[in-house]
């Protein structure tokens, strides 16, 4: 896989896949594409609809300050930590006493600027969960897609399909919209794992069969 077909991956279809929501660079900007980590503090709720997971819904909360992204999912009290800072994916198991690790290798500081592989183009406005947001178009190596990104750098909505099969014979695709969005302040330890459990590093490909649709992080 390129690295343009990675970051489109990331962009689109592993975003929509499991809500990452390609929350990697900076405020929304004037420029070509969104620039779209969160100026501040927020947490959205959203439904995600995708041939990786299914119907399932998503709590995420991003701390700009701690550069860490937190994506609670189903219900067995398991989550994400997505650390910018050190380029690190953890998923939290608070139950078995584990926290499982994989480096991002430098890919949450990829932007989605020229460099990408991506075409982005404005596409209108729309107002979702109560805030107005930009739609952008995206195409790609892979594939397309829309996402619809509000001045603070928050993704409402968002849709993505790929241009062929996977080894499944089902062509990657996936809808996520929020139904909720909150500033509220967010305490320090969301952002943190519980101290007291065991730190597991494992290889990308053995963490990546654990999280369905995390086909944003570089593959070995």
């Amino acid at each position: 896989m390129t690295i343009a077909s990675r970051r489109f991956s990331w962009a689109v279809l592993g975003a929509l896949t499991l809500g990452f929501t390609a929350w990697a660079g900076c405020p929304a900007s004037a420029e070509g594409y969104p620039r779209i980590w969160p100026e501040r503090e927020v947490a959205v709720t959203y439904d995600l609809q995708s041939t990786a997971t299914g119907p399932m819904q998503l709590h995420v909360m991003a701390s700009p300050m701690m550069q860490v992204m937190r994506i609670e999912f189903g219900g067995d009290g398991d989550y994400l930590l997505l650390d910018r800072g050190r380029e690190k994916v953890r998923l939290v198991s608070p139950h078995k006493g584990l926290v499982f690790v994989v480096s991002s290798d430098g890919f949450l500081h990829r932007d989605l600027g020229p460099d990408s592989g991506l075409r982005f183009r404005q596409d209108g406005h729309r107002e979702i969960a109560g805030r107005p947001c930009t739609l952008w178009t995206v195409a790609g190596p892979d594939g397309a897609g829309e996402a619809c990104v509000t001045r603070a750098g928050v993704v409402l909505e968002g849709a993505g399909h790929g241009d062929r099969p996977n080894d499944q014979g089902q062509v990657p695709s996936g809808h996520l919209i929020a139904t909720r969005v909150s500033d509220a302040p967010l305490s320090p330890a969301l952002f943190v794992a519980p101290t007291g459990l065991q730190e597991v590093d494992l290889p990308l490909a053995l963490f990546r069969a654990m999280v369905p649709g995390l086909s944003g992080l570089p593959a070995p």
